[in-house]
């Protein structure tokens, strides 16, 4: 990183140039993207102002602070610039986040293949009986369902055993 000092209407001083390179060195990990910063200082009558021109790749910035006191003009403007470069990289943060998570949604998960087998099992009786003879019979088969004629219908009726080991009726005309 280059850091360049001008004054303008002002003395640079040691004092200054040492202030400014430590807290910039104490900035190290967040200035990482930074390839130059220039400081102006400028003084015209009892107003004291600092100009950082930022160069980073991809985009340039300037900061600009003014008060009565050098130091107190550096300090905002050094802080200015903290929040800006922090500001910028949660946003790229975030910008890389939602980008990889549009990535993830839009990549098809591939599921296998799974073949349906379709098995015929006895587990009916086509002659009509009651609703007990169907629960003796599923009892007896050990099944999880029953496919049935109702006695004195036409229509078919279903018992099921269910997880919690009642017993469930589907039944058209109920």
């Amino acid at each position: 990183m280059i850091v360049n000092f001008t004054a303008r209407h002002t003395e640079l001083t040691e004092e200054i140039r040492d202030y400014c390179e430590k807290r910039l060195n104490r900035m190290g990990k967040i200035l990482d993207e930074v390839q130059q910063i220039e400081v102006i200082l400028t003084e015209e009558k009892s107003r004291k102002r600092v100009d950082l021109l930022i160069k980073r790749r991809g985009e340039d910035f300037a900061l600009s602070e003014e008060t009565t006191d050098m130091f107190n003009s550096l300090n905002q403007a050094f802080d200015s610039l903290e929040r800006k470069i922090v500001k910028e990289r949660r946003k790229l943060i975030q910008k890389r986040r939602r980008a990889s998570s549009r990535q993830a949604l839009a990549t098809p998960v591939l599921r296998p293949q799974i073949e349906a087998k379709l098995v015929l099992l006895p587990y009916y009786s086509d002659q009509p009986i009651s609703l007990e003879e169907a629960l003796v019979r599923l009892e007896e088969g050990g099944k999880e369902a029953f496919l049935f004629k109702k006695e004195g219908s036409r229509n078919w009726a279903v018992i099921f055993r269910r997880q919690d080991g009642t017993v469930g009726l589907v039944d058209p005309e109920a």
